[in-house]
């Protein structure tokens, strides 16, 4: 590795973090514990009902943040918490990017959509869809055949009429129904969360999502996320485990179409910011300077319009 590399901080922008108040904005899983998520995340009592941008700046002061993508927190009342967002947008030092939470089966989704566009930097939209067929505790979404059903992809399709990218957060035997709908919609530009977010780390699971990472891959109209290994891996998670997953991504997208993301702050609830991207650093050690900027920093700008009003947007 170039040691000049060591020395120097990385210049990043976080793709995938989320920034909350619950004295502003009402979330379930603080209410109560929460089953699901703590299914998804483990143990969340140590997670704070808090988490602002100061809190952010201090678990990231090892790297330069360039700018960040603000994802939903699952808020009961996301158009509120999105204008909260954006108010939040407006007074910050560095730029951010806002992914806001849709529905599309939502029989108001045309005056949601309306209205996220009347907020200069929401440039995306994410669904949650993960289901479980195994474990009831791991679903998010409310049944599981929505990426099946014809009305939510006539849903889904009304983001032709406006200029966001879609994440839709689905579990590893999901994404051969993910792989349809991206091909259904190739004038939609979709973020593939977490990897694609695999169930069975073995060697039978890695085979059949990697077929699918290679299916995903070949459609031009798909980003990679790679974020959240601690909820992939769990929270004891090793660079060793992670390593040939993120690699194999990064193989079939290509460095270009692949971020990086910190998931803070659940992320402390597993090692923390700087063995995270500590871990990333190793990783990624064999690429060269160019394609390691394209993966912690140039491909979440560009795909997130990081930066970029609305006024702007291509």
């Amino acid at each position: 590795m170039d040691g000049d590399r060591v020395n120097r901080p990385q210049a990043i922008i976080d793709a995938h973090l989320h920034l909350f108040d619950d004295r502003a904005n009402a979330y379930s899983v603080f209410e109560a514990p929460d089953a699901t998520f703590e299914a998804l995340v483990g143990d969340y009592s140590a997670l704070p009902h808090r988490y602002a941008f100061e809190h952010y700046s201090a678990d990231t002061d090892s790297r330069i943040v360039e700018g960040i993508v603000w994802h939903e927190f699952m808020s009961r009342d996301p158009a509120r918490e999105v204008n909260w967002a954006q108010r939040l947008a407006d007074s910050l030092p560095v730029p951010m990017s806002i992914v806001a939470m849709v529905d599309f089966l939502d029989p108001r989704l045309d005056e949601r959509l309306d209205t996220y566009r009347t907020l200069p930097n929401v440039t995306a939209v994410r669904q949650h869809l993960a289901w479980d067929e195994v474990n009831p505790q791991r679903r998010m979404a409310a049944r599981p055949d929505f990426l099946r059903d014809e009305a939510w992809r006539r849903g889904l399709g009304r983001l032709r009429d406006h200029d966001f990218r879609c994440g839709l957060e689905v579990f590893g035997p999901q994404m051969c129904d993910l792989v349809e709908v991206v091909h259904l919609y190739p004038d939609i530009e979709f973020t593939l969360a977490l990897m694609g977010w695999p169930l069975d780390l073995g060697p039978a699971g890695f085979a059949s999502w990697k077929e699918n990472i290679r299916n995903l891959a070949q459609c031009p109209n798909v980003c990679a996320s790679l974020s959240a290994i601690e909820c992939i891996f769990g929270m004891d998670w090793t660079i060793e485990t992670v390593r040939p997953w993120l690699l194999t991504a990064i193989e079939h997208f290509g460095p270009g179409r692949c971020m990086i993301g910190s998931h803070l702050p659940i992320s402390r609830l597993s090692f923390g910011f700087t063995r995270l991207y500590d871990a990333y650093d190793t990783i990624l050690a064999p690429f060269s300077d160019e394609e390691r900027d394209q993966i912690f920093r140039t491909t979440a700008r560009d795909w997130f319009r990081v930066g970029l009003s609305s006024s702007k947007r291509g």
